[in-house]
């Protein structure tokens, strides 16, 4: 006879420690696709020069172009493992004029693209995460 013991708790909490590895490859994909948007992708916007600099700004559309790198550098992500959640959020006071646009400023998305970019990615983490903790 074969006895087989099923461990709910154990496997319960493989696999929430799997989503959660997932959830975290996930969110750090997100926030460098956000990184890429801004620093790497072309500018079509005007020129102009600022500190004695040539610099070349963003279109209507497009994310945003980097001049100081503020907006880069505040870029950041945190997680929950309690609600197995990871958030990217850019932390200037002028981000959220940058993503949605002003009544004088159309917008300059950049973390909503970079999210819908990776979400198929994203998925695919959690996927692996689980997969690998269950096989």
């Amino acid at each position: 006879m074969t006895i087989i013991a099923w461990n709910d708790v154990g496997i319960l909490a493989a696999v929430r420690a799997a989503v959660m590895r997932g959830v975290v490859r996930g969110t750090e994909q997100v926030r460098n696709e956000a990184l890429r948007l801004i620093l790497q992708t072309a500018k079509t916007g005007a020129l102009y020069r600022t500190r004695g600099v040539v610099h070349r700004a963003s279109a209507p559309g497009e994310a945003p172009a980097s001049d100081t790198g503020r907006l880069v550098n505040s870029i950041t992500t945190k997680y929950d493992q309690a609600s197995l959640s990871g958030v990217v959020s850019a932390n200037t006071e002028y981000a959220p004029f940058l993503e949605y646009g002003t009544a004088n400023m159309a917008e300059r998305p950049f973390m909503r693209p970079a999210l819908a970019n990776m979400q198929e990615k994203f998925v695919e983490a959690v996927e692996d995460e689980v997969r690998k903790a269950v096989a």
